[in-house]
């Protein structure tokens, strides 16, 4: 008898134990399943968008990339970089009007933003406001005076208006700021030679090929001024290297023909 009761109490303190146990187990799967995330599916942020659009753009993909500025914008409108990320995927586009009208808006949220106003004066500039692109360089400039792009484009608005004193000073001051700045050199030196300034135009082309020794255009140019002032075994010496650059360049091989020609005749 003493062997059945004890037996049985054995029993029942398994089956107390196994209970236990896989009430804890079950508590343990409970607390588990209740402290584990579910899964939601999170909208974009306006910031995401921004991102995805700064990838398409890179990609080349500039009609998705404005897309996804858009909605960035529609999602938070003040999202600076969104608004100024569009400006200049429609400036890509062509689009100058739409880009003018995102570059203001940058203006708006942020007036003290100087490079903002360089963007929205570069964007009057191609679509050939002149005036306007001065104008908003000018407001770039009261805020910071450092600004080389802001003096480069009031230069280079300045030479389209045929007012090259005044662009002469502009493009002059962007290179005391950037001394290597070879896009105001070239601008100065298409002044000089529009305005017969032929030496001075021979000092700015040949800055440019120091500074960046494969610049065709730039010994296209040489070659230009040299011939301008029968210096022609330079101007041959000038466009043959524009050619061995740029082999394909029509105009530089007829120039080139014309300085061998007027040489030739000299002997």
């Amino acid at each position: 008898m003493k062997l059945r009761v004890s037996g049985y109490l054995f029993l029942v303190v398994l089956m107390l134990i196994g209970g236990c146990q896989n009430n804890e187990r079950v508590s343990t799967e409970k607390k588990t399943a209740s402290t584990t995330p579910t899964k939601s599916s999170v909208s974009p942020s306006a910031q995401d968008y921004n991102n995805s659009g700064t990838a398409y753009q890179r990609a080349g993909r500039l009609q998705e990339a404005a897309a996804a500025y858009q909605r960035a914008i529609e999602i938070k409108p003040t999202l600076i970089e969104a608004h100024h990320n569009l400006g200049t995927v429609y400036v890509m586009q062509g689009k100058l009007a739409e880009a003018i009208v995102a570059y203001k808006r940058v203006i708006q949220l942020r007036p003290d933003m100087a490079e903002a106003y360089i963007d929205l004066g570069r964007a009057y500039g191609f679509a050939g406001r002149l005036d306007e692109a001065i104008a908003e360089y000018e407001k770039a400039l009261t805020r910071d005076t450092t600004l080389v792009y802001a003096h480069y484009g009031i230069g280079l608005a300045y030479r389209h208006k045929g007012m090259f004193p005044k662009a002469i000073v502009a493009l002059e001051k962007a290179m005391v700021l950037q001394p290597d700045f070879a896009e105001a050199l070239m601008q100065l030196g298409y002044i000089y030679r529009e305005t017969e300034q032929f030496t001075k135009a021979v000092e700015a082309f040949t800055a440019i090929v120091q500074i960046h020794p494969t610049n065709a255009i730039a010994y296209h140019e040489l070659g230009v001024c040299y011939t301008k002032t029968n210096a022609y075994p330079e101007a041959i010496k000038a466009f043959e290297r524009a050619l061995q650059l740029n082999p394909n360049a029509v105009e530089t091989q007829n120039l080139l023909r014309v300085a061998q020609a007027r040489m030739a005749r000299q002997k």
